[in-house]
This record gives C-alpha cells, structure tokens and sequence, in this order.
C-alpha cells in the first residue's frame, strides 16, 4: 500500500470544477474516501450525500444544509450527517478538502456541526490550550477530537480532523545523521495527511523494517508538494507492527514512524487520525512524538478533568461557528460565549507569549506568522 499519493485532477461534475480522488475506502485501513474539490471559476453544484467532514481551504462557499444558506469563509470546517447538504455554491479559487464515509453505520454523529478556526483558537484555560496547540514544531488545530460526534473507521473507532501546519525545521533537534526534522512515531494510530499548501523545500521519509531504538534503517526521501498526501497506514494487530522495549523497559507497539523535513518555508495540511486522539499528546523535543492509546486514556482523571474544562469552549465553538455562518454573529456579542470566546483568546495569546519567551530568534521567527493575530 503506497505511503506517498499524488492527486491527479480531474474535471468534476460542473464546468470549471475539478476533484482528486486520494484514497477509496474500500483498500484504506480507516475505511474512508478523501478527496479535494477545487474551483476554477464560480461554480453551483452538489456536495456528496454521504456523511462527511468538508473543510474549506481558500476562498468561499455557500452552502444550503436543511434549507439554511451557510456562508463559509476560509477557515470553516463542517460535519455533515448523510443526505444533510443541498445545494453548494463555490466562488473562484476555492478548494475543499472532504473525508466521507461510505456506510451508514459509520456515521457517529446525528447533526451537523460547524466550526470556523477564528473560534477553535480561543479555546485556552488554567494555562492550557485544549484545541489550539502552539509548538516549537507546529500549530495543530484540533477540529474534531475523540468525543466530537463524527464518522467512525471502519473499525467502529472515532476518528479526528486536524489542521496542522509544520514550521521550517532549522535550529530543531537532529536526527541520527544530525538533520534537523520533525520526528514522529504515531505507534497507536493510522494517519493520512492531506498536503495543499507547501511552501520551499519539504520532504518525508519512512522507517524501514525491523524498528529499532538505535540504527534505525530508513526509505528513501519523498518530496511534498501541495498536491501529495502521505499515509502512515501500518495498521494494528498487522503483520508489520513490531514490539519494541519503551523507556521502562516493558515490550510496546511501534508503529508509523517517519520524520519531515520542511526548509524555508512550511508545510499545512489537514489530517485524520484512527483512532481519534483525545488532544492530550507526548511531545517532547528531540524525541519521536506520539500519542498515548486512547484505550490508556478514556477513564483517567487527568481525561474527565480535560474533558470538564474543555466542555464549555465546545458550546461557544459550535454556537459562534453557527452564529457567524448564518450572518448572526453580531447578536452574540453580549452573550456567555463571546465573553468566553473573549477570555479564551486571551489566555491563547498568554500561552503563546509565554513559549516564545524560551525560544531562540531563529524559532520565534519560524512560529511569528502562526501567531493569534489582533
């Protein structure tokens, strides 16, 4: 199963609309199709009928859902139950993103959901950012998590929806051969990442069989472009997974793990994740970042307490997406949400000061454009 996919674009259902199909569901380990849609001039057409997550990634869409014309912006992501969506108007320059579900049974949730990344950004309390995650490495924004009602792999997993952009990796911990990456072994997970926006040099590369702690053996570099998708798919329980002692010396999963490399400039794209993290993620410089299994998580303390400070900045996401969708965002400004909203931005711009602080100039000027804007 190949790990590194090109788009070929071809002409969609109305003139001047072209779509790539990236992954089928019926060979994928998640179960699931992925597709980007693209506009070369303004175009009416239909978005599919399946349940899907649909994000907007340039320019703008109208969007009929139950008879309600929703206006979204770049930065808009949507849940979409099966047979939701009407009709779909797209200006020129706009390109969707789509992940969709091809049984009915993998549609977890009952009703559509709207997010705009202006609100996801202000979820940030008690000196944690729940949604928003600000890194040396990256900017994760955490659309859809674990206990977000979506689609489900065909596994019956709930899955995740992130957008992340990964920052120029100079001035970064080395590898082995002293390069300076991202590393990441996502051991408990499958994950396909969508790339449409690249900028200067990036490129990725996988690590070959068997795993090893030290003398790691590696594929060949693959270039990435705004029209590449990279697939971690070595899936659980197959035969490529390997057990490998952990820092405690106990026998664990090793799986996915690759590293990128991203020279003057970045590397955005939008992710899914099987099964769906929680948001609470090991990252630690200089070492491969990963996920702890959800089954390890769901139930602690440390969870339910996530969990319980994260529920309210969900209701103000979900009401203000909806509110600034259908152009009633400026009624909501005396509501509980705004002031949540309000505050959450501040303790974003906190935290974000705060990591800027214990960076060197070559860092924070990497991190500057992905900062919280006035």
């Amino acid at each position: 199963m190949e790990k590194v996919i090109r788009n070929v674009w071809e002409p969609g259902a109305e003139p001047g609309l072209s779509w790539a199909r990236i992954l089928g569901p019926e060979e994928r380990p998640e179960g699931l199709g992925a597709e980007r849609w693209r506009a070369e001039r303004a175009v009416n057409t239909r978005p599919r009928q399946e349940a899907q997550l649909l994000s907007v990634l340039a320019g703008h869409v109208v969007l009929s859902v139950e008879g309600v014309p929703l206006q979204l912006p770049k930065g808009s992501h949507l849940y979409l139950p099966a047979g939701t969506a009407g009709a779909l108007q797209a200006e020129a320059g706009t390109e969707l993103a789509i992940v969709w579900a091809p049984r009915p049974e993998q549609a977890r949730g009952r009703r559509v959901l709207v997010r705009h990344e202006q609100f996801v950004q202000a979820c940030a309390a008690e000196g944690r950012a729940l949604r928003w995650t600000l890194t040396p490495q990256y900017l994760s924004r955490r659309i859809f998590l674990h206990h977000d009602e979506t689609l489900l792999s065909k596994s019956g997993q709930p899955i995740s929806w992130f957008h992340t952009t990964m920052f120029d990796v100079s001035g970064l911990p080395p590898n082995d051969e002293g390069t300076s990456v991202f590393k990441m072994s996502y051991n408990s997970k499958t994950e396909f990442n969508l790339c449409y926006q690249v900028q200067g040099q990036a490129k990725v590369r996988m690590a070959l069989h068997p795993y090893r702690n030290v003398g790691q053996s590696w594929g060949p570099w693959h270039a990435l472009d705004s029209d590449t998708t990279y697939h971690l798919n070595e899936a659980k329980g197959g035969a490529e997974e390997e057990q490998l002692p952990g820092p405690d010396g106990q026998l664990k999963p090793h799986r996915n793990k690759h590293e990128v490399s991203a020279i003057g400039g970045h590397v955005s794209l939008m992710c899914v994740f099987d099964p769906a993290p929680s948001g609470i993620e090991r990252h630690r410089p200089g070492d491969y970042s990963d996920y702890e299994p959800i089954e390890q998580v769901l139930g602690t303390p440390a969870y339910e307490a996530h969990r319980r400070l994260l529920g309210p900045f969900d209701v103000m996401v979900d009401r203000l997406s909806w509110a600034k969708a259908t152009g009633q965002l400026e009624a909501e400004r005396s509501s509980p949400e705004w002031a949540r909203y309000q505050a959450g931005r501040e303790s974003q711009r906190t935290l974000e000061q705060s990591l800027l602080e214990g960076l060197d100039p070559g860092r924070r000027a990497a991190l500057g454009p992905w900062l919280l804007s006035d």
